[in-house]
């Protein structure tokens, strides 16, 4: 869904991700993106777009206001400015599970995992209908804080609860990477004993 940045926003019926795959491992990145923004990749806004002047915001509340400067900031990688206006506007009274699942995806961006974990629980306390903050979750178990039985149990829960949703096939091709790549894991390491055994001398009783 289009965004207008004068007017609130509402919760997307569908995921809105990018699959990129060639990371150390041969897995795959899930990037997450703003819940009504188009899809785009990290670094991929042209200079033009960087260098535009911010949306005027002095007809909105001042609530508002600081969304659509947050979102023109995510919109922007410009992770820090978004941050700032994504809890200014939450100290204001725009607190709903869009904001916080893009203030997680911020400070996710900036390194900062485990902040953007708690930004996304707080959005499905909010929303338990929030589909994004669920996928997200799955993705940061998956591609940051590397706990793929995590990854999988909250891929496997968004599947279960959002059946008819666009995200559930990306879910389950994320369920079957990190099954197959727990699986090399497993068979590389049964490998590498049996060949470590091997070449040591039984041992003198």
């Amino acid at each position: 869904m289009a965004r207008k940045d004068d007017q609130p926003k509402s919760v997307s019926p569908t995921i809105l991700l990018a699959l990129a795959a060639g990371i150390v491992g041969g897995g795959a990145v899930w990037l997450v993106m703003r819940s009504d923004a188009p899809t785009s990749l990290p670094g991929a806004v042209a200079a033009s777009e960087r260098a535009e002047a911010p949306p005027g915001v002095e007809h909105l509340p001042p609530a508002q206001a600081a969304v659509t400067l947050g979102n023109w900031h995510y919109d922007r990688q410009r992770w820090t400015q978004a941050i700032e206006q994504y809890e200014a506007a939450i100290r204001l009274g725009f607190d709903n599970a869009d904001v916080r699942t893009d203030l997680g995806n911020c400070y996710r961006f900036l390194g900062q995992p485990q902040k953007a974990l708690e930004l996304y629980k707080a959005a499905q306390q909010q929303n338990p209908q929030h589909e994004h903050s669920l996928f997200n979750q799955a993705g940061l178990y998956a591609e940051v804080l590397n706990e793929p039985a995590k990854a999988v149990a909250v891929a496997q829960e968004f599947i279960r609860r959002f059946p008819q949703s666009s995200g559930a096939n990306a879910a389950q091709q994320m369920i079957e990477r990190l099954n197959d790549r727990t699986t090399n894991a497993e068979r590389q390491l049964a490998d590498w004993l049996a060949e470590d055994k091997a070449a040591k001398p039984n041992a003198a009783p």
